[in-house]
Parts: structure tokens; sequence; C-alpha cells
């Protein structure tokens, strides 16, 4: 593994794709998965320190869990969350773990511009 400016993880390929094709075009290095598991070994090794993480994997784990695991291993790991379904109790739990950001899926220029903003925030 190598050192990336961005995970994407989310299990919907499409998703991955089109928002990995657009943060490339904007000059950055991307590493996309739909493994948890992946994102994990990442954190724990230092390779990524920005994760936009969609709300479901290839394993059946609540992304919750994920969000906690990741903050445990790693404090200053920023995660930006892409989410439509989680419910408010949900996100509220989220939330207390230290996500730094949380959108719905970009789904027009406007969202993936949004999205590049903070980004580019997260990172500098």
């Amino acid at each position: 593994m190598k050192q990336y400016d961005i995970l994407i993880c989310d299990a919907n390929k499409k998703i991955r794709s089109e928002m990995s094709e657009f943060f490339r075009k904007s000059n950055f290095s991307i590493k996309e998965t739909d493994s948890a598991a992946y994102v994990i070994a990442s954190v724990l090794k230092g390779y990524s320190s920005l994760i936009i993480l969609g709300e479901t994997f290839d394993e059946k784990i609540p992304v919750s869990h994920v969000i906690a695991l990741l903050k445990r291993s790693n404090k200053a790991i920023k995660i930006i969350l892409i989410s439509d379904e989680s419910s408010l109790e949900e996100l509220q739990k989220i939330r207390q773990n230290g996500i730094f950001y949380h959108s719905l899926t970009p789904t027009s220029k406007k969202d993936q511009e949004e999205l590049l903003t903070v980004v580019e925030f997260a990172t500098s």
C-alpha cells in the first residue's frame, strides 16, 4: 500500500468511481475500496488522513461501528460521511464519534463542488 490523499469506501461502485474521477481531476491521489477492513488497515498503517465513507461496505458492519474504530485508531483522522439513508438517531451517534463532515450523495455538479470545498479544507 502507498500513501494517498483520499480513501473512498462505499459498496456502490458507481458512486465510488464518480467521486474518484472527480477528485483525480482536482489533482488528489485517490484509493477506492468497498472494504471496511481495508479502510481500517489503511488508517492503522497511516496511509490516509482523509476518508470519504459511504454507509455500506462489503462487510455487513454498521457505519457507526466503523467510524468508532477509525477514531479509536487515529483521533486525527478526518472522516466525511456520505449518507442518504441514516436515521437522525444514527447520525447523532455518528457525530458523537467526531466525523469531519456529513453530506448526501453528490448528484449534481454543485454537490460535487461543495464536497470538493470540504475536501480542500480537510486536507489543508
